[in-house]
């Protein structure tokens, strides 16, 4: 089978010849291990994400030629056309720079991040919208069609055209509305707005939908395979099964039925704990559902996933991105895989993963020893 034949039929719950592997949000292992799989300067992952599409995408197949993951992510949406036209990238005085004429920009891109991967991230925590007027006015819809003509697919198109015949493109995704919300009311402030303004959030949520759905129509647009939905903050550490209901059950399934209404798989993902809430998470219709390890004091069995919701649908496994793939010896590692896989037998379909980003201190060899030794465990949990 070809890694796209293999895919749609676990996520279809029919045979395969051996389970895929892969690690979702494949970008960011892309982006945070640019340098060891390309032989380039960190530096220069930003001058990749500015190149004309034939060139970004013959790096990406150098990339997915050192770690062959199944389900073949390319990188979020391509800037403008427009702006990667006039990037400069230049060295000077021992340091790197991207210089933009026209705006007469200088950004050094040589200066190290605090956390260790590839860019920083920081949370919301300011308040922007206490009304529908402002929500109004903050939230822009933009069509898919304008975003396509500014070039947002121009990689995409590229990656669909290069691998799209044997290899399964997981086009890209959208982040839920709960998360979404607090770009606009600050992280902290969201949920103690779920109870003191609930239709306030109902009202920012419909608009953050008009967007998703948006973005979903660009990214299926490209004709990739699937398109995923992380249902950031959705989870038992952070609301309650009946906040998840009013506040995320209808939007995640308005967005799994546009995705299924363009053609493709629908894949939902979950940080967090996900035991009092997997019916309702079922009931979102997805195709595939992967969800983070256990920690921060809830667990997430792989078995108990599968023996409850399990026939509803495809799993992905839950491998510890960090205390058993990055820190794990061999035999933890090959023992977790093998478990796993025997967990997920009793699943629609399966496919071997991560819980979540494999780690920026995880070195090449350790991956490549993980696909390799999935594959091997894989097939003899196929069906």
């Amino acid at each position: 089978m070809t890694s796209k034949q293999r895919v749609h039929a676990a996520l279809e719950g029919k045979p395969v010849d051996r389970c895929p592997v892969t690690s979702l949000y494949g970008f960011l292992y892309q982006q945070d291990h640019f340098a060891e799989l390309t032989g380039l300067s960190p530096w220069q992952l930003q001058q990749w994400l500015a190149m004309p599409p034939a060139e970004h995408v013959e790096l990406l197949a150098r990339i997915q030629a050192q770690a062959p993951f199944e389900l073949l992510q390319p990188q979020p949406a391509a800037s403008s056309r427009a702006w990667r036209a006039r990037q400069e990238f230049l060295e000077q005085d021992g340091h790197a720079f991207r210089h933009d004429p026209q705006t007469g920009e200088w950004i050094q891109l040589d200066l190290p991040t605090v956390s260790g991967h590839a860019t920083d991230y920081h949370a919301n925590q300011t308040r922007h919208v206490s009304s529908r007027a402002d929500v109004d006015a903050r939230v822009t819809v933009t069509p898919a069609a304008q975003q396509i003509a500014e070039g947002a697919n121009d990689y995409l198109d590229a990656v669909v055209a290069r691998f799209g015949q044997d290899e399964f493109i997981l086009s890209g995704g959208i982040v839920g509305t709960l998360y979404s919300c607090h770009w606009h009311v600050g992280q902290t402030n969201l949920f103690s707005l779920l109870i003191e303004q609930p239709e306030l959030i109902d009202y920012l949520s419909q608009k953050i939908l008009a967007h998703n759905e948006e973005q979903i129509r660009r990214l299926a647009a490209a004709g990739g395979d699937a398109i995923y939905i992380d249902d950031a903050t959705a989870t038992s550490d952070m609301i309650s099964p009946a906040m998840y209901e009013r506040f995320c059950l209808p939007y995640m399934q308005a967005m799994v039925q546009e995705i299924h209404r363009l053609g493709h798989k629908a894949i939902v993902i979950y940080f967090g704990g996900i035991a009092d809430r997997l019916e309702q998470i079922a009931a979102t219709g997805a195709d595939g559902l992967l969800f983070e390890a256990s920690m921060k004091g809830y667990t997430n069995d792989i078995a108990e996933v599968a023996r409850r919701i399990g026939d509803q649908m495809t799993l992905f496994s839950n491998i510890d991105p960090v205390a058993v793939l990055q820190n794990g010896t061999e035999a933890e590692l090959a023992g977790e895989i093998a478990r796993q896989v025997e967990a997920g037998r009793r699943a629609r379909g399966f496919l071997l993963s991560t819980a979540s980003p494999i780690t920026p201190s995880t070195p090449l060899a350790r991956v490549r020893r993980f696909i390799e030794l999935a594959r091997i465990a894989g097939a003899q949990g196929g069906r």
